[in-house]
Protein backbone atom coordinates (compact mmCIF):
# COMPACT_ATOMS: atom_id res chain seq x y z
CA UNK A 1 0.00 0.00 0.00
CA UNK A 2 1.46 3.51 -1.18
CA UNK A 3 1.21 6.61 1.52
CA UNK A 4 -0.50 9.18 -0.20
CA UNK A 5 -0.62 12.68 1.77
CA UNK A 6 -2.53 15.74 0.67
CA UNK A 7 -1.53 19.35 1.77
CA UNK A 8 -2.32 22.92 0.83
CA UNK A 9 0.32 25.95 0.78
CA UNK A 10 0.02 29.35 -0.86
CA UNK A 11 -2.39 28.18 -2.67
CA UNK A 12 -1.31 25.05 -4.27
CA UNK A 13 -1.97 21.31 -3.98
CA UNK A 14 0.54 19.11 -2.44
CA UNK A 15 0.65 15.84 -3.18
CA UNK A 16 3.18 13.38 -1.38
CA UNK A 17 3.73 9.80 -2.18
CA UNK A 18 5.75 6.93 -0.65
CA UNK A 19 7.74 5.93 -3.40
CA UNK A 20 11.11 4.66 -3.81
CA UNK A 21 13.70 5.77 -6.88
CA UNK A 22 16.93 5.87 -6.55
CA UNK A 23 18.02 7.58 -3.22
CA UNK A 24 14.47 8.72 -2.08
CA UNK A 25 11.61 6.99 -0.36
CA UNK A 26 8.94 9.64 -1.50
CA UNK A 27 8.09 12.06 -3.77
CA UNK A 28 5.68 14.74 -4.82
CA UNK A 29 3.76 16.82 -7.03
CA UNK A 30 2.65 20.79 -6.68
CA UNK A 31 -0.07 22.26 -8.16
CA UNK A 32 -0.15 25.98 -8.75
CA UNK A 33 -3.56 28.12 -9.15
CA UNK A 34 -3.37 28.19 -12.73
CA UNK A 35 -3.34 24.12 -12.51
CA UNK A 36 0.02 23.95 -13.84
CA UNK A 37 1.58 20.42 -11.99
CA UNK A 38 5.09 19.70 -11.80
CA UNK A 39 6.29 16.59 -9.93
CA UNK A 40 9.61 16.04 -8.28
CA UNK A 41 10.56 12.05 -8.43
CA UNK A 42 13.52 12.59 -5.22
CA UNK A 43 11.63 14.05 -3.20
CA UNK A 44 13.08 13.32 0.23
CA UNK A 45 13.91 10.30 2.67
CA UNK A 46 10.71 10.77 4.37
CA UNK A 47 7.25 12.63 4.21
CA UNK A 48 8.46 15.40 6.40
CA UNK A 49 11.01 16.63 3.94
CA UNK A 50 9.53 15.66 1.01
CA UNK A 51 6.72 18.51 2.08
CA UNK A 52 9.33 20.81 2.98
CA UNK A 53 11.00 20.37 -0.14
CA UNK A 54 7.70 21.18 -1.99
CA UNK A 55 6.77 24.20 -0.05
CA UNK A 56 10.54 25.09 -0.83
CA UNK A 57 9.58 25.27 -4.09
CA UNK A 58 6.69 26.72 -3.72
CA UNK A 59 8.41 29.55 -2.37
CA UNK A 60 10.29 29.79 -5.07
CA UNK A 61 7.88 30.07 -7.82
CA UNK A 62 5.49 32.58 -5.86
CA UNK A 63 9.16 34.80 -5.30
CA UNK A 64 9.66 34.23 -9.28
CA UNK A 65 6.24 35.49 -9.92
CA UNK A 66 6.25 38.66 -7.83
CA UNK A 67 9.43 39.37 -9.64
CA UNK A 68 7.80 39.57 -13.16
Amino acid sequence: MKTVVQDMYRGWNITVKAEEQLCSNFSFEITGPSGRSQTVTLGGDNEKRALERAREMIDMECDIAEEE
